[in-house]
């Protein structure tokens, strides 16, 4: 298994210092989502047209993978039109990250709306799924996170069971799935089968809000050792991606703080970082004055 960052968790950062960041806390790739304080990857001039092929030639200089390209695609609504505008978004998603050299794009299910059923919102999460897949470029993957009111193991796998598209695949974010729920065991046996992407990070239960707020390492419900047990009695061996969602709760630790814990707690767990030595270091002087003041 392999450590990535999502970069909602640097959102106001640009290419150079997410690199960065990599490199010097033991990350092997990067999961897109926010750049210089944007969720709009598509409208961001880095992944323009005219600039995807330096854009890609940077990130291989660097030796970053980029595991992911996240969406904000959801596929809930009862309005056909509105559907139909996410789809294309998702396929332009999927386009970018073929550009990119990345083999995955993030999608979600999502709420099921007012007015709205859960078994027609169900099947109409599944139609837009398959007609993304078909139209996306080869050798992508499109991943539907556990999120929502499809938050469950078993309410996301049974979608993407449905969807019945060799390219549809499932990305399981652990605090979701809990928040919704979910043993770490049991959700890791039913993911199984469709599981392409790991989201991983401690949260706890917050009061008053539908999703846990993400805590440090060791500080929430979401054990880690579990969930590495559970990944490797399932056989998985791809991204574990550490989604800190500084974006939306701009009053959580810096990534300064977040990133290099992260590695830390995770090192006894998955592998010794390809920086050894680096992240404990990083911790120790970076993040162990912001602790104490805790």
């Amino acid at each position: 298994m392999k450590l990535a960052f999502s970069t909602l968790g640097c959102p106001n950062w640009d290419l150079n210092q997410m690199a960065d960041a990599a490199h010097r806390f033991g990350y092997d790739g990067i999961e897109l989502r926010a750049v210089g304080g944007d969720l709009d990857l598509l409208g961001r001039p880095e992944f323009k047209a005219t600039e995807l092929e330096t854009t890609r030639r940077w990130f291989e200089d660097q030796g970053i993978y980029i595991c992911c390209v996240d969406t904000s695609c959801v596929f809930h609504s009862p309005d056909a039109n509105e559907r139909s505008e996410q789809v294309e978004v998702a396929i332009r998603h999927s386009e970018l990250a073929a550009a990119l050299g990345a083999s995955l794009i993030r999608v979600f299910p999502d709420k099921v709306q007012v007015g709205a059923d859960r078994s027609e919102t169900r099947d109409n999460i599944i139609t837009c799924l398959r007609r993304v897949a078909e139209q996306a470029p080869e050798g992508i993957r499109i991943g539907l996170e556990t999120h929502g009111d499809f938050a469950s193991a078993e309410a996301s796998a049974e979608i993407v069971r449905l969807a019945a598209r060799p390219n549809i695949a499932l990305i399981w974010d652990v605090a979701n799935s809990m928040s919704a729920g979910d043993l770490i065991e049991d959700a890791a046996e039913i993911v199984s089968p469709y599981l392409a992407h790991v989201h991983l990070r401690d949260a706890r239960p917050n009061e008053g809000f539908e999703h846990w707020l993400p805590v440090l390492a060791g500080r929430g419900n979401v054990s880690f050792a579990k969930t590495v047990k559970a990944l490797e009695e399932i056989g998985y061996d791809g991204y574990i991606s550490f989604e800190w969602e500084k974006y939306w709760q701009p009053q959580i630790e810096e990534p300064e703080i977040a990133f290099p814990d992260f590695v830390a707690a995770m090192e006894s767990l998955v592998r010794v970082p390809k920086t050894a030595g680096v992240t404990t270091r990083a911790f120790q002087e970076i993040g162990q004055g912001e602790h104490e003041r805790k």
